[in-house]
């Protein structure tokens, strides 16, 4: 496989990331003003990946299980792009 190719996926992936993260703020400030500036609960969730071992932390039981199938996802679509990768090289 061509480094330049896996360089460009790389800086996508980053690029995309950022992208999320900005979208994620402005959905929050534009929910913040359709409540007239009043606070809300927050709740919140977040994985460690460990090598292959997934620590999954959260405020209450439906982030946890929101993360638990954003983890699943995510180990399914590594798995898939490392034997994409393998069958290629």
């Amino acid at each position: 496989m061509n480094s330049s190719l896996l360089i460009a996926v790389g800086i996508v992936v980053v690029l995309i990331g950022i992208l999320l993260i900005f979208s994620g703020f402005l959905f929050s400030i534009k929910e913040l003003g359709e409540r007239g500036g009043r606070s809300a609960e927050t709740r919140g969730g977040g994985i460690i990946m460990v090598g292959p071992i997934p620590i999954i932390f959260g405020s209450d039981k439906t982030s946890v299980q929101t993360v638990i199938i954003l983890t699943i996802v995510l180990m399914v679509i590594a798995f898939l792009l490392f034997w994409l990768i393998h069958k290629v090289l």
